[in-house]
């Protein structure tokens, strides 16, 4: 009765193989997803991000907002 219990089916080959195409593109994304950590970090320490990168070393003092020259004066004069 209860001694003879069925057996389990051996693993599918088939699953096997889609299982380590799985785990294959899982290690994948998570490479691409560590190297564009590793990117952004660098972008981010040797300031090439926004305005500032974008500009030539001639245009040092420039910071891209007009100065204001009537500080502390009325502007009707």
């Amino acid at each position: 009765m209860g001694f003879m219990s069925p057996r389990s089916p051996g693993p599918d080959p088939e699953l096997e193989k889609q299982r380590a195409a799985e785990e294959e593109r899982l290690e994948a994304e998570r490479q691409a997803e560590e190297r564009r950590k590793e990117d952004a970090e660098r972008k981010r320490k040797a300031n090439l991000v926004g305005q500032r990168s974008l500009q030539d070393e001639e245009i040092g003092g420039f910071t891209g907002f007009r100065t204001q020259k009537n500080m502390g004066k009325s502007i009707r004069y």
